[in-house]
């Protein structure tokens, strides 16, 4: 973390460098400080022309296409690369990863005996959630000896598996950041924020205002994964990677009240060999959208482009930096 404060201040962490070889017409760059250290940096840049963009996305290892014939507009990535990971850091997820999947089999054990309990007694849901939540357990009322145990149960593992988003003492990585090094491409968070309605997207996530590419990691796999035996998913409803700041806050009642399904559990070995079939990056993303009217004049063309920058500006993720260490980076 010192390191990365350091390049950040003196403008030679990895962003800075990729922007400054973009031939921006205009750019901006802001660093926080909390008490007196940086804790975030934002680096924005306007362009003339697709070509720098495809250019910096490639050394990222994302091939990149845009076309527009005057009534859609597309734009697709590639993923062309592999991984940022040392050969350490390769055989440390490859060391940690079978505790990790462990942990999830046992999680999905205890979560679906809660579930099959709570099928035949579907009124204790919200009180059983609600000790699972923390809620204030003098407001609950007691729960009996079975449901002390399958909720002591949930809440044990679901600490198991959440700490893959912890980074042990003398570590520079969790194990969900291992994970990206290892498999992802891309190692920034990559949002497109479009300037028409949009028509179809393959591979994003659609956020309504804009698309994300998702993350290639442990937890985007758990959160694919564990839906398909256990529905709604406990875990990944009360834990994302990211600082305190952004923790999802759910109410036990609400949840209570979703229709809930499990299947019968699997083993570490069904789950570590579904897991692994998700670390990988899609082959391609595409978002197309309708073209907008053309500009009256270059004043408007760079209203637009300003107004388009400050948007995708505001998309990027909230940071509390007194919490924020372990899961979240400055944005380009």
């Amino acid at each position: 973390m010192d390191d990365a404060r350091s390049d950040l201040e003196s403008g030679w962490d990895r962003w800075s460098r990729s922007f400054a070889e973009i031939g921006a017409l205009a750019e901006r760059s802001t660093i926080v400080r909390h008490h007196g250290s940086a804790s975030r940096g934002v680096h924005s840049a306007l362009v003339d022309s697709f070509r720098p963009v495809e250019r910096l996305l490639g050394n990222e290892g994302l091939g990149a296409y845009f076309d527009d014939d005057g009534r859609i507009r597309e734009f697709q990535l590639h993923p062309t690369g592999g991984g940022h990971a040392s050969r350490q850091q390769r055989e440390t997820l490859e060391d940690d990863l079978a505790g990790w999947v462990e942990a999830v089999a046992d999680y999905l054990e205890a979560a679906t005996a809660l579930y099959a309990y709570l099928d035949q007694a579907p009124d204790r849901a919200a009180l059983c959630f609600g000790y699972i939540f923390d809620e204030d357990q003098e407001t609950l009322g007691p729960l009996s000896t079975n449901e002390g145990e399958l909720v002591s149960g949930v809440v044990e593992t679901m600490e198991r598996v959440a700490d893959a988003l912890l980074i042990d003492t003398g570590r520079a990585y969790s194990l969900n950041e291992l994970s990206r090094l290892v498999h992802d491409t891309f190692q920034g968070r990559l949002t497109v924020t479009v300037d028409g309605p949009i028509l179809e997207i393959e591979g994003f996530v659609d956020h309504e205002s804009f698309v994300e590419r998702p993350a290639v990691d442990l937890w985007r796999a758990l959160e694919v994964l564990a839906g398909r035996w256990l529905r709604p998913d406990i875990v990944t409803s009360l834990v994302t990677p990211g600082p305190d700041a952004i923790q999802p806050d759910p109410d036990p009642q609400s949840f209570a009240s979703l229709q809930r399904s499990w299947a019968p559990p699997p083993d570490a070995l069904t789950v570590e060999s579904e897991i692994r079939n998700q670390l990988q990056p899609e082959e391609v993303y595409i978002v197309r959208w309708q073209t907008p009217p053309a500009p009256k004049d270059e004043d408007e063309v760079y209203e637009l482009a300003l107004e388009q920058l400050a948007t995708a500006e505001q998309n990027l993720p909230e940071v509390d930096p007194v919490t924020a260490p372990s899961e979240t980076k400055g944005a380009p």
